[in-house]
């Protein structure tokens, strides 16, 4: 079993994501963890889709491979890793001007500037995420930005203590924009891999695929599925996230699958939010071979 926060002496000094995430593991990392191999922080981490990254920051591993496919989240790790002391100052003068027209101006600019400097476009991204409706980051059909200014009366957009800590968990780790196949052409027998994908919807209109470049639709679902499948007969031991739907108890047919209670922090509506059930995959007969 994985230890848990409270076994480490300072948890001032823990790690947390720097970004709100639509589905983050934040509330549920230990429940999850305490389901992972316990020598998980001692094996080579790979997280292909990284997201808050709230499971990373969790389990705080030794050697960590870390990637998206959404390009510019993967460009706001990357900030953090390496320039986080720039990074902070363009926040704070960002947090101290902030109002509903800059948050439009911002927005149309990361829309539109797409070859900025790579820290402009960080601190952009983590403005818009920690001042937009509802913490969403959501594109539409064209990629572009679209969620609107969020009612904030003191938005909390940069913690520098904290995301400094960030910083120097990410400080080894390997961040890269890709998509998950690569793990065909890297992964080893051994490794210990995290699969957080977007979900397979409980209905039609609760699918959050545009956060993705691309979304991510049934045929994605089902070419993961088998990703899974040929990672597990390579000898890796593999936990994978997603709804707790018919489907996806049919795409990993075979494998261990344990419900985990979340909580469903989405909507718009305070009365929508409450729980839902997920479902934790995993290739345990893997992990009693380790």
């Amino acid at each position: 079993m994985v230890a848990t926060d409270e076994d480490d002496e300072d948890s001032t000094q823990l790690a947390h994501p720097f970004l709100k995430w639509a589905g983050g593991k934040g509330a549920i990392a230990q429940r999850i963890a305490s389901l992972f191999p316990a020598d998980v922080r001692e094996r080579p981490y790979r997280e292909p889709f990284l997201g808050g990254g709230a499971m990373f920051f969790y389990l705080r591993p030794e050697e960590a491979h870390l990637s998206d496919t959404l390009a510019d989240l993967i460009t706001a790790y990357q900030a953090v890793q390496t320039s986080v002391e720039p990074l902070i100052k363009r926040l704070e003068k960002l947090r101290e001007t902030h109002s509903s027209e800059q948050y439009y101006e911002l927005r149309a600019r990361f829309n539109a500037e797409r070859d900025a400097p790579a820290l402009d476009r960080a601190s952009w991204l983590i403005y818009l995420n920690k001042t937009c409706f509802n913490g969403l980051f959501r594109t539409n059909r064209d990629g572009q930005f679209n969620v609107p200014v969020g009612r904030f009366a003191n938005p909390r957009i940069v913690d520098p203590d904290k995301i400094r800590v960030s910083a120097a968990a990410l400080g080894n780790a390997e961040i890269r924009h890709a998509t998950f196949d690569h793990l065909l052409d890297e992964a080893q027998p051994g490794d210990f891999i995290y699969l957080d994908p977007p979900y397979v919807p409980l209905s039609k209109t609760s699918s959050f695929s545009a956060y993705a470049d691309g979304g991510f639709g049934a045929e994605d679902q089902a070419r993961l599925a088998r990703t899974f499948r040929e990672l597990d007969e390579r000898g890796c031991l593999l936990a994978l996230s997603n709804s707790d739907t018919p489907i996806v108890r049919d795409l990993y047919a075979g494998f261990e699958v344990t419900p985990i209670v979340a909580p469903r922090a989405i909507s718009a509506r305070g009365s929508a939010r409450g729980e839902t059930t997920e479902l934790l995959v995993r290739n345990l007969a893997k992990y009693s071979k380790a």
